[in-house]
């Protein structure tokens, strides 16, 4: 793109926008399908802007909002040919506009993001790290999902599964993980008191995430992945875990995860993340919360 080619406008962002937000997501080697911004998209009408130069689009970015209680700033993404013109400052900023009906605004940053969220606001809750297994082929033949103590996920384990979702996570996503559900298997695990803990699995671009997953402890939290682990396609599979919790990370290890980078979650003006994240041992995504 041209150095003196025209500022660009910001617009709402909608459907026929997906072709450019997926090339720009692919760009940033981020795991997003054409399917992935539809749904987000249609679920947060209003709250998705582009920027537009030229008649291109050359940045987006928006938050998955859960009612009026918290809402999720993600996609903000700017083309590498217009960087260092504060387009993606300006995205940011139209975006807050947009959710100055909600309560509480969260976010998940890159390394290079984290410093434009500071100057507006946000504050370090936690770090997190993406865990990356590719090695998945022959690891997946052996594991019989029909033993151990976690089970697949029926329709009615569902309702259990959201209500305990929506404690851990402070706010209520059942439509998000029942679109989640709809596209891949999910698994619990239950004793004589009810549920004990959850995993969710999805595909993405260029790998499968698991999470979220949510586990009174570590054996149940490790039992849920190596179920996912047993049934996602590809030879990729991520999920981004506490950096904090070395113990976890420890058990991830064993579980074949490497380091492939770090995030940090953020909240607009500090204080306590909402929920019970001690609980949250894998997050959905970074664009979800």
């Amino acid at each position: 793109m041209s150095p003196d080619a025209a500022p660009a406008r910001l617009r709402e962002m909608n459907e026929d926008d997906v072709p450019d937000g997926l090339r720009l997501s692919r760009a940033a080697g981020w795991n997003q399908r054409a399917e992935d911004w539809r749904m987000l998209l249609a679920r947060n009408p209003g709250r998705f802007v582009a920027a537009v130069s030229d008649g291109r689009v050359v940045g987006t970015g928006g938050a998955a909002c859960y009612g009026t209680a918290l809402g999720w700033v993600c996609m903000i993404l700017v083309d590498a040919a217009v960087r260092g013109r504060g387009i993606g400052t300006r995205i940011m900023e139209a975006v807050l506009e947009r959710l100055a009906d909600v309560e509480r605004l969260g976010l998940d940053a890159t390394p290079e993001g984290r410093p434009v969220y500071a100057k507006l606001g946000f504050a370090e809750s936690m770090r997190l790290l993406r865990m990356e297994r590719t090695d998945l082929a022959a690891d997946r033949g052996r594991r019989d999902l029909r033993s151990g103590p976690a089970a697949l996920v029926t329709p009615s384990d569902l309702e259990a599964v959201l209500a305990m979702d929506r404690e851990v996570f402070g706010a209520g996503r059942a439509d998000v993980l029942r679109w989640a559900f709809e596209q891949a298997p999910a698994w619990c695990m239950k004793d004589g008191s009810g549920l004990l803990g959850y995993s969710f699995c999805r595909a993405g671009h260029h790998s499968w995430q698991i999470g979220p997953v949510v586990a009174r402890d570590l054996e149940g939290a490790a039992t849920l992945v190596g179920a996912a682990l047993g049934a996602v396609g590809g030879d990729r599979v991520v999920l981004d875990a506490p950096a904090e919790e070395s113990e976890w990370l420890a058990v991830l290890a064993g579980l074949g995860f490497r380091e492939q980078r770090p995030l940090t979650r953020m909240y607009r003006g500090g204080g306590l993340p909402p929920g019970r994240p001690e609980l949250q041992r894998a997050i959905l995504g970074p664009e979800f919360g």
